[in-house]
C-alpha cells in the first residue's frame, strides 16, 4: 500500500486492480474515453460515449418520444451525469425525468453508488496490526500491559514461576517460624519474671537474643528473596520472546549471573538507605547534648532523607533486570554479563527522563502486593490473634497458631514474589523499547517480522554490545 497515493492509509494495493476494474467498470473517479468502449460494452450498459450518463432499461417497450431500449445513453439521454453533463433521470428524447434541484454533481472522484477506494476519515490512521510472540506485544508497554504480562507470564510457566516461588517461601518462612518461636520463647521467659529480679544483664541477653534472631531472619529472607528474582527475570526475559524454560535451563542461565547479583542487591539497600542510617546516627549522637537538635534532625532530617532514599531507591530499581539480561563485548571476544557498576549505570540512564512513571508504576505494584498479602494472610492469622494469650501480643501465640500464620506467608509469597519479579522485568523491557528500540532486538530472537520496519538498524544499546539484551544468555 502507497503512501503516498492515499495519505489516510487505506487505497487499493499499487499496481494491482481495483474491484472496479476487475469487474470490467471504471475504477473509482475515472473518465472512460469517448468511443473506447465496444459494441457488447454499450449494449450492457456503461456507455458514455456522449459524456451525458443515463440508465435506460435493457428491452422491453420503448418509452414515449423514442428510444432504444437498452442499458445504454444514446444521445443525449439524461441520468447521472459526470460534471459538465445534464443532470436528471431523463426521459429518452431528452425530456427530463428525475433531476435533481439544481444539477447534482457527483462528488468528486466518482459518481454516486459506484463502488470506489477505500478511504479513512480525516484524522484517523491506519496502524498495523501487534506483533506479540510472547507476553506482551513488541511495542511500548501501558501499565495495563506490563502488569498483564506478569501475571501471563505466571500462568503460562507455572511451573517454574510458582514451584520455584513456593520452594524457597518455604525454606525461608520454616527457618523464620523457628527463629520467631525461640525470640517468643525468650520473651515470654522475661515476661514471667518479677520485675523487681530481673537484671541488666537478663534483659540484655533476651535483647541481643531477639535482636540476632531477626538478623538471621532477615538475612534468610535477603537471600531468597535476591536468589528467586535473578531466576524469576530470566524467566520473563524468555517468555517476552514466547520462549518456556525448564527449572534446570532457568539455573543453567542464571547461575553465572547470580554472584554478582548479591552484591549489587547489597550495594543497592545500602545506597537508598544509607541517607536513613545517617540520620538516625546523627539523631543518636545530637541527643546527647541537646534534644532539640536531636528533635529537630530526626523530623527534618528524616523527611529530607525519606524523599532521597525514594529517588534513588526509583532510580536504581533496573539495575537487577538489566545484571540479569544484559551482555556486553570488549572488542571481538564473547559476550559475557555485564558488572555490578555498569548495571547500576543501565538503570540510572534508563529511569533518568522517566522517573515519575516508574515511581508511579512500582507503588502501584506495591500496594497490589501489599493487598494479596492482606487478604490472602488474614484467614490464617485469625487463630493467631485469638490465641491463650491478648489478641494484640505474640507472646501468647501458640505453636499450631504460628504455623498457620507460616502457611498463610508461603502462600502470600508464592503469589507475589513472581508477580513483582515480572512487572520489574517487563518495565525494564517497555523503557529499552522506548530508549533503544529493543522491540527489533527482540523479533529477530523470535523470529518475526514488526510491519513498516524491516531491516531497521537496532538502537545504541541493541545486540551482544553495551547494553545489549540477551535474555537468559
Amino acid at each position: 500500500m502507497s503512501g503516498t497515493d492515499n495519505p489516510h492509509g487505506w487505497g487499493p494495493p499499487d499496481g494491482g486492480e481495483s474491484r472496479d476494474e476487475a469487474d470490467g467498470q471504471p475504477a473509482h473517479g475515472d473518465q472512460p474515453e469517448p468511443g473506447g468502449q465496444s459494441e457488447p460494452e454499450r449494449r450492457n450498459g456503461w456507455d458514455q460515449s456522449s459524456g451525458q450518463g443515463g440508465w435506460q432499461q435493457p428491452g422491453g417497450p420503448s418509452q414515449p418520444g423514442g428510444g432504444e431500449a437498452g442499458w445504454s445513453q444514446p444521445g443525449a439521454q439524461g441520468g447521472w451525469n459526470q460534471p459538465g453533463g445534464q443532470g436528471g433521470w431523463n426521459q429518452p428524447g431528452g425530456q427530463a425525468g428525475w433531476q435533481q434541484p439544481g444539477g447534482y454533481q457527483p462528488p468528486p472522484g466518482g459518481m454516486p453508488g459506484q463502488p470506489g477506494g477505500w478511504a479513512t476519515p480525516p484524522g484517523w490512521t491506519w496502524r498495523p496490526p501487534d506483533v506479540k510472540p510472547g507476553v506482551v506485544p513488541l511495542r511500548p508497554l501501558g501499565v495495563g500491559e506490563i502488569l498483564d504480562g506478569a501475571v501471563t507470564t505466571i500462568r503460562r510457566n507455572p511451573r517454574v514461576m510458582l514451584g520455584l516461588s513456593a520452594a524457597v517461601a518455604i525454606v525461608t518462612q520454616l527457618i523464620g517460624m523457628l527463629v520467631t518461636w525461640i525470640m517468643l520463647d525468650d520473651v515470654a521467659t522475661l515476661e514471667e519474671l518479677d520485675e523487681t529480679q530481673v537484671t541488666t544483664d537478663e534483659v540484655l541477653e533476651v535483647l541481643a537474643s531477639t535482636l540476632g534472631g531477626l538478623g538471621v531472619l532477615l538475612f534468610v529472607t535477603w537471600i531468597g528473596t535476591v536468589f528467586l528474582t535473578g531466576m524469576l527475570t530470566v524467566v520473563v526475559g524468555r517468555a517476552v520472546i514466547g520462549e518456556h524454560l525448564t527449572l534446570g535451563e532457568t539455573w543453567a542461565h542464571a547461575r553465572p549471573r547470580l554472584p554478582r547479583l548479591f552484591g549489587l542487591t547489597l550495594l543497592y539497600t545500602l545506597i537508598w538507605s544509607g541517607a536513613l542510617w545517617a540520620v538516625v546516627i546523627l539523631t543518636i549522637v545530637l541527643a546527647a547534648d541537646s534534644p532539640e537538635a536531636a528533635l529537630a534532625m530526626l523530623f527534618l532530617g528524616g523527611l529530607v532523607a525519606v524523599l532521597l532514599s525514594i529517588w534513588l531507591y526509583v532510580r536504581y530499581s533496573l539495575a537487577a533486570p538489566a545484571l540479569m539480561l544484559e551482555t556486553q563485548t570488549s572488542g571481538h571476544g564473547p559476550a559475557t554479563p555485564i558488572g555490578i557498576r555498569k548495571a547500576l549505570s543501565r538503570s540510572s540512564q534508563l529511569v533518568s527522563r522517566s522517573w515519575w512513571r516508574v515511581f508511579g508504576i512500582l507503588l502501584l505494584v506495591f500496594l497490589i502486593i501489599a493487598l494479596i498479602t492482606q487478604v490472602v494472610s488474614i484467614p490464617f492469622s485469625i487463630p493467631a490473634l485469638l490465641g491463650d494469650g491478648d489478641m494484640f501480643t505474640v507472646v501468647g501465640m501458640s505453636f499450631g497458631a504460628l504455623v498457620l500464620s507460616t502457611l498463610g506467608s508461603v502462600i502470600s509469597a508464592m503469589i507475589t514474589a513472581p508477580f513483582n519479579a515480572g512487572a520489574t522485568a517487563l518495565l525494564y523491557v517497555d523503557l529499552r523499547i522506548r530508549r533503544e528500540a529493543l522491540d527489533l532486538e527482540l523479533a529477530r530472537a523470535a523470529n518475526v517480522e514488526l510491519p513498516g520496519r524491516p531491516g531497521h538498524d537496532p538502537g545504541p544499546g541493541q545486540g551482544l554490545g553495551p547494553g545489549g539484551m540477551s535474555p537468559g544468555q
